[in-house]
């Protein structure tokens, strides 16, 4: 039979191992899970970044388009002020006629008055 200090002593020195490996199970299980959370936040921060380009650059298109049509516009605008200055120029009577024909189409679309 053993003596008692020495069951003592292989007692601890086996608490002491299992405690030595519960604290490095802990500390192997607390580096995955920081390992996983920094791998989220990695790949949320990648996918915010990469919709805030999306966002920028469908932004930056349609500015563009706006920017486009609006020059379209101006450029209509002149081609139709120009026409009506030329017919204005060229043929007076012909302008007149249609303003008045306008003018008596939009009189008979406004209702008539009942006293």
């Amino acid at each position: 039979m053993k003596p008692l200090s020495e069951t003592a002593r292989e007692t601890t020195a086996k608490m002491s191992e299992v405690a030595q490996k519960a604290a490095d199970n802990a500390k192997a299980t607390a580096e995955t899970a920081r390992v996983r959370l920094q791998d989220g936040y990695d790949r949320a921060r990648t996918a915010t970044s990469e919709l805030a380009a999306k966002g920028r650059e469908q932004a930056d298109a349609a500015r563009e388009a706006a920017g486009e049509a609006l020059e379209k516009g101006k450029a209509q605008a002149k081609r139709a002020n120009s026409k009506l200055k030329d017919i204005a120029e060229d043929q007076p009577l012909t302008l007149l006629a249609g303003a008045a024909a306008i003018g008596a189409l939009l009189g008979s679309l406004i209702p008539k008055r009942r006293d």
